[in-house]
Parts: structure tokens; C-alpha cells; sequence
């Protein structure tokens, strides 16, 4: 009798649990006789380990070398230890008798389903350590494995209940000869199902060709895919879930047939917060011919969950259900429940178990609003901005700026013009003529006689001595007149213009 006799016993029968559940256990065993030991500690672990091995050949010293290489992931979701009794390092003093040490531990929301295939797994475990004080003596351990089933809600994904559609249209020839085409359609009501369901198909065949069509096939098939970041690589492990078969179609027919495939009892994955270890569903559609034509196929992406859709047969029995965990505390699911959707999922629920086995839909959110009249914002009047009247800006009549950049003076776009609105040039013979611009008369300044502006003059002025421009000191260019030109080159303007009077000197 001791420790190694003893064993662990947990609260649920089947050692199956929810995300999120609490694990409730004891640590039983007798001692015979009095020991002297550090402690006794539960520990909690979750992890995913992918792992396989591939051999690798290459020459060294003229000779072949095959080595093995191994491709491995992992990652924890969670790794715990509780000391129920003593410590890691004191002595303790473990009477005779029976013992009995209680645990709990609560599961993290956002773990992966359990999962053992060839490539990797996800394990979850409780495992009991009495650590010895002996130097030569060992520590003893006793483990009990769990199972985790994380729900799939279909009513979560809208592509569930949308219908699935798939056609396969096949042309034929013979010795450069053509030999006529074939059409086959297959329709399903919806693209999310649940073990235990029929998923009724409606098939159409139209075959104008001059081939005969030996076999219809229709596969639904569960891919698990691997990845090792460790020498990196990818396995897949595949698994046919249901098949109907269906033929021959002869040439010139046109069959229809309302057929019924039943899914058998399988697991239901749910790896979205596993890195290495993904799942799919896959509807395939095949046809095989006759004679040297070749065969065709069309695939389609399906969802399975352990959640029906409410409404869709929904009330058929789970072909697991002596697997799946127990009912979450507070539930009042009675056993037409065959699909219990479990308080603990990692987004919100869509469906609820009812008394008499059906289902309801509920409000996205099962407590209370995120904000109080279902507003995206809180302040009043669901506004985007919290200003009155639903401005995006604060300044009255609605202004993209408070302040407008040039005020509106005599519809001007700036408040002082750098230039009098007068055409640059009056007489005729300008280079650039005044066109269709309005000419604003002179207007007399007070006074006998009209007061005439001194010449403008600028020093920095360089004149070329070809055909080209004026470079003031600002930067600013001004065009030159040909040589030819009879006008001057700085023509005379009124006492309004921008050049006044000419400067040029006297010939």
C-alpha cells in the first residue's frame, strides 16, 4: 500500500470538461507506515506537440549518410502546480493511514479540443507528485488524462445556413472528335450539419454526350493538417466521413434522384486557438467515364459543429453524447437536449436549450447591452461626435474650419489683393492684351491736376541680352519682347497700373 496505489478521482465520470469548467478533484490513497517527505503537489498541464520523422541522405567522404530528422511544434495553453501538502523543499512528516487532498482547478476559456492522431495531439492532464526526501530515492507520480470538447456553434457562422450548390459540366471528345458534354448539379439546403443529421441532396443529371457515365460520387472528407516549425513541414491525415455513390448514367438521359447521407458518429474539432493544428471539411463531387475520357471533379468547403442550427433538425440525437461533459452548473437542460450548448463558449451564444428539446434564437449578447439603448457611442443621440446637432465640427452653420482661411470680402478669394484688379496691360500694342478683362476707369485724384505715381525701380533688375526673361531679386519672372517689337518693353500704365511710369532712359 502507498502513493503508487492510490489514484486520482475527478468530478466528471468521463474525465470530459467545457472550456472554462471548473475541475474539482482528490488525491486518494493509504500509507502504511509513517514517511518523512517534502511535499505532495497537483499539477495542471495543457499542450499541443506535432511531431514526425523523415529521413535525410547526402554524401560525406565519398560514402552515403542517411540521418533521421525529426519536424516538431509546441506550445502550453496552461502548466500549473499546486502543493497540497508541504513544500519543495522542508520536510514533512506523512503519517499512516488514509489520505485524501482536494484540488480545483478552473480551465482557461481559449484552449483547443483534445486531439490524438499520428501526426501531433493536444493533451490536457492532472497529475499528482509526492517528492521524497531521499537521496537516492525517486519521486512518485499518478496522472489521469482529460478531455476537453470546445463547442461549435453553427447558428455562429452565417455561411451554415446558406445552400450549397455544386455543378460539373464535362466535355468529351474522341479522336479529335467531339462527343457532346454532360451537366450534373447537386444542391444541399444548408452548409453546416452536426453528427447524427441526414444532409438531404438533390441531384440532377443531364447527359447529351455520346459517353457513358460509369459512376456519380459524392464524398464529404475531413482533413487535418500538421505543421512543424522545427525543420519545417506539413502532413495532412484524411478521413472519409460519409459516400454515395450513384450510376451508371447512360448517353442521351437525364436522371434525378432526392438522396439522403447520413453523417456517423465523429468528433468535433474546434482548433482556432491552435497555431500547428488546423481541420477542414471538404464536399467533393466526382464523375468517372468510359473509355479513354477523363473523369471531372468539384469540391466545396462544408462545417461541421455539435451545435445545430436551430430549426434544422435540431432535435436528432448526438451519437457522442455519453462523451461529451456534464451539464454546466446552473443549466436546467433536460434530456431531450441531445446538443447542450454550454454556458462556456468563447463568443457569444445563439441558441438555448429549452424543456421540451427545442431551441430559441437569442440576442447576440444573453446579459446586459455594451451600452445602454444599444448605442455605438454613449453619448446621447447615438452621435458619432459628442457636439450638438450632430456636427463633426464644433463652429456654427456646419464650417469644415472654425475660422474661414480668407473672409468673403467682395466674393474675393484673398481679403488683400497683392494686385488691383486691372488688366496688366491698357494700350493695344501690349505683348499680353487686356482680352475680355474688364478696363476700371481712372479714377482723378483731388486736386487741380491729376497726380501721376513716381517710376517703380528695382536695382536688382538684370537684363539679358537675348531673347529671355527678367530676374527680379524675389524670384519673380517677367516675359521680354522680341527685338522687333516697336511698343517699349515696360509700357506706360494708368496710376492704377502695377508698373508705373517708364524708366528707360533717353536714347
Amino acid at each position: 500500500m502507498g502513493f503508487d496505489d492510490g489514484q486520482i478521482l475527478l468530478d466528471s465520470d468521463n474525465g470530459a470538461y467545457f472550456p472554462g469548467q471548473t475541475i474539482y478533484g482528490q488525491m486518494v490513497f493509504d500509507q502504511g507506515k509513517a514517511k518523512t517527505i517534502h511535499g505532495i503537489y497537483i499539477s495542471f498541464k495543457g499542450f499541443c506537440k506535432v511531431h514526425w520523422t523523415t529521413t535525410e541522405t547526402r554524401r560525406v567522404n565519398n560514402r552515403t549518410v542517411t540521418k533521421q530528422v525529426h519536424h516538431e511544434s509546441y506550445e502550453e495553453y496552461f502548466n500549473r502546480k499546486v502543493f497540497v501538502l508541504g513544500n519543495e523543499n522542508d520536510d514533512h512528516q506523512l503519517q499512516p493511514g488514509h489520505h485524501e487532498f482536494n484540488f480545483d482547478f478552473p480551465l482557461p476559456i481559449n484552449i483547443p479540443t483534445s486531439l490524438e492522431a499520428d501526426y501531433g495531439h493536444i493533451r490536457y492532464r492532472v497529475k499528482a507528485v509526492m517528492v521524497t526526501s531521499g537521496i537516492f530515492s525517486s519521486n512518485k507520480e499518478k496522472m489521469a488524462a482529460l478531455r476537453v470538447f470546445v463547442p461549435v456553434n453553427l447558428n455562429l457562422n452565417p455561411y451554415c445556413q446558406e445552400p450549397v450548390q455544386l455543378e460539373l459540366i464535362n466535355s468529351y471528345c474522341c479522336w479529335c472528335a467531339a462527343a457532346g458534354s454532360s451537366e450534373v448539379r447537386v444542391k444541399m439546403p444548408v452548409g453546416g450539419y452536426c453528427p447524427g443529421q441526414t444532409i438531404p441532396l438533390e441531384v440532377k443529371v443531364s447527359n447529351l454526350s455520346r459517353v457513358d457515365i460509369d459512376e456519380i460520387k459524392m464524398t464529404i472528407k475531413r482533413a487535418i493538417r500538421f505543421e512543424a516549425v522545427s525543420r519545417p513541414g506539413v502532413r495532412t491525415e484524411k478521413y472519409i466521413v460519409a459516400q454515395i455513390k450513384k450510376g451508371p448514367v447512360v448517353s442521351g438521359t437525364a436522371p434525378e434522384w432526392n438522396l439522403e447521407m447520413p453523417i456517423s458518429a465523429m468528433e468535433i474539432y474546434n482548433f482556432d486557438t491552435c497555431k500547428y493544428i488546423d481541420v477542414s471539411y471538404t464536399f467533393k463531387l466526382s464523375i468517372e467515364v468510359s473509355g479513354c475520357h477523363q473523369d471531372a471533379d468539384e469540391s466545396h468547403p462544408i462545417i461541421f459543429g455539435n451545435i445545430p442550427l436551430v430549426g434544422f433538425q435540431d432535435n436528432v440525437l448526438n451519437p457522442l453524447q455519453d462523451q461529451m461533459p456534464k451539464n454546466m452548473p446552473g443549466e436546467n437542460i433536460q434530456s431531450g437536449n441531445y446538443y447542450p450548448a454550454p454556458a462556456i463558449i468563447p463568443q457569444p451564444q445563439a441558441v438555448t436549450a429549452q424543456p421540451n428539446g427545442n431551441y430559441q434564437q437569442n440576442t447576440p449578447y444573453p446579459g446586459p447591452q455594451p451600452y445602454p439603448g444599444i448605442q455605438p457611442y454613449p453619448n446621447p443621440g447615438n452621435q458619432p461626435y459628442p457636439y450638438p446637432g450632430n456636427q463633426p465640427y464644433p463652429n456654427p452653420g456646419n464650417q469644415p474650419y472654425p475660422n474661414q482661411p480668407y473672409p468673403p470680402q467682395g466674393n474675393q478669394l484673398y481679403p488683400n489683393q497683392p494686385y488691383p484688379i486691372v488688366t496688366p496691360y491698357s494700350d493695344s500694342g501690349s505683348p499680353y492684351p487686356a482680352g475680355n478683362l474688364p478696363q476700371p476707369s481712372p479714377v482723378p485724384l483731388p486736386g487741380p491736376e491729376p497726380v501721376t505715381k513716381p517710376a517703380v525701380t528695382n536695382s536688382n533688375l538684370v537684363k539679358t541680352e537675348k531673347f529671355g526673361v527678367v530676374v527680379s531679386g524675389d524670384g519673380a519672372s517677367v516675359p521680354l519682347l522680341p527685338p522687333e517689337s516697336s511698343p517699349p518693353p515696360y509700357p506706360t500704365g494708368p496710376p492704377s497700373s502695377p508698373y508705373g511710369a517708364p524708366s528707360a532712359p533717353p536714347p
